[in-house]
């Protein structure tokens, strides 16, 4: 008997995912016209990815757009991001004909019931799925919102009979891999960083497996807007490392400070270039395309260049270095460092490795004319420089310590001692 999932179809194996890998990796092309639909099921609309999606299709669709919440009698909560997105991206206000083309449905309290909401869905012809939990260390709720529910929201689909079903997932869906990520269904790696990984490829081999058409997309760590930094979503990412930063390291001054800096790029997303990627891949990616949306390496910032972003700014007297946690003399180094180090170690773990990433379908989207800023060391300085304004604490530190931060630091790249050669015997 064959492997099924949660929603009956065959699951697919590591063995049958490489394949598939080898198979799609041939060059695709993309459409000879643009996609185009009327009615528009989203998820995750009151999520940061959510909300960017819906303010997208309101200004480059003429569709309606139903948002499929727990929250069906808060419109207001729903709506307040998605127009603050919408008026940005718009630079103009919101209007009646706009706010008109947003519905809102009750998910079920049972997500199993979800293929129930068919009737009342009769004429919606795509669904895009942004809802997800990225809580990495709670598997139950990772496996029941990242994999169950998608499960049955493509049981939805297939009722439906969807023109297509555009599955937002991560650019880390491949967890730990020596080689370049594929624009393509993913084999099993050596080792996934966290479980969240482990869930979205989950899910994306369901939403592949469905016979629904698809595409899937796989954002990296998004940031604030490369010009000005604003960011609509939750601290997560860099935002969570600034912010364990400003609760733990903006107390007191620390003289010394010992930290993880890998040197390997960050695959960091500005908020306006994957707004301006989503925009044509909706419109002009083929059926069963898998889209990495990611910064060119050559452009991005490493793990060291952003903690000298921030030492730039707090200036301890002296900064260690280190290439790995194995390295960091935990016992030795202060307390509130420990628990900083402690707090960020699967993000700095994760910078710790060489991603990879094929990008020919945004190669492909510039033919179309995307304009995508790549993230630089300039560009996420100043979402860095807005986070800091938006912060009383740090704002508070710069002030408390004006005299000890007229020092400038010196850095040190503590190498691990290795245990010497044995000596050969004399001949």
């Amino acid at each position: 008997m064959k492997p099924q999932n949660v929603n009956g179809a065959p699951r697919t194996t590591a063995a049958q995912a490489t394949n598939r890998s080898n198979t799609m990796s041939k060059p695709q092309q993309l459409r000879d016209q643009a996609f185009v639909a009327q009615r528009i099921l989203v998820t995750g609309a009151t999520g940061y990815v959510g909300s960017l999606v819906v303010a997208s299709l309101l200004r480059d669709t003429a569709a309606q757009i139903i948002c499929l919440t727990r929250q069906p009698n808060d419109r207001e909560s729903l709506l307040a991001p998605i127009v603050e997105e919408w008026e940005a991206q718009a630079q103009g206000c919101w209007s009646d004909a706009v706010d008109s083309r947003v519905q809102q449905m009750e998910l079920p309290d049972d997500l199993a019931d979800l293929p129930d909401l068919a009737s009342a869905l009769v004429g919606v012809d795509e669904i895009i799925h942004c809802a997800g939990c990225v809580d990495y260390h709670d598997m139950p709720k990772l496996q029941a919102v990242n994999v169950e529910f998608t499960a049955h929201l493509l049981v939805l689909a297939r009722r439906l009979e969807l023109t297509r079903f555009v599955y937002v997932s991560t650019a880390y869906a491949s967890g730990y891999q020596p080689f370049s990520t594929a624009e393509a269904a993913l084999p099993e790696p050596v080792l996934d960083p966290t479980h969240y990984t482990r869930t979205k490829r989950e899910a994306e081999r369901l939403v592949a497996a469905s016979g629904v058409p698809f595409v899937v997309l796989r954002p990296s760590i998004l940031i604030g807007t490369a010009e000005t930094g604003r960011y609509s979503g939750k601290r997560y990412g860099l935002y969570q490392q600034w912010m364990g930063l400003e609760r733990l390291a903006c107390d007191r001054y620390h003289p010394e400070f010992h930290t993880v800096a890998p040197e390997l790029p960050l695959n960091l997303l500005h908020q306006d270039a994957f707004c301006a990627a989503f925009k044509l891949a909706y419109h002009w990616l083929p059926d069963g395309a898998y889209m990495n949306m990611v910064s060119a390496p050559e452009t991005s910032p490493s793990m060291r260049v952003l903690w000298d972003m921030w030492f730039e700014l707090t200036r301890p007297q002296t900064v260690y270095y280190y290439g790995s946690f194995d390295d960091v003399p935990f016992k030795d180094i202060p307390t509130r460092q420990r628990a900083y180090l402690t707090f960020a170690r699967v993000n700095l773990e994760i910078a710790s490795h060489h991603w990879q990433f094929n990008t020919g379908w945004l190669d492909q989207l510039r033919s179309k004319g995307l304009l995508f800023r790549d993230a630089t060391t300039p560009t996420v300085r100043t979402c860095q420089d807005r986070f800091v304004a938006s912060s009383p604490q740090i704002r508070s530190y710069l002030l408390r310590f004006a005299a000890e931060r007229e020092t400038t630091p010196r850095y040190v790249d503590v190498v691990p001692e290795t245990a010497p050669l044995p000596q050969l015997a004399a001949l």
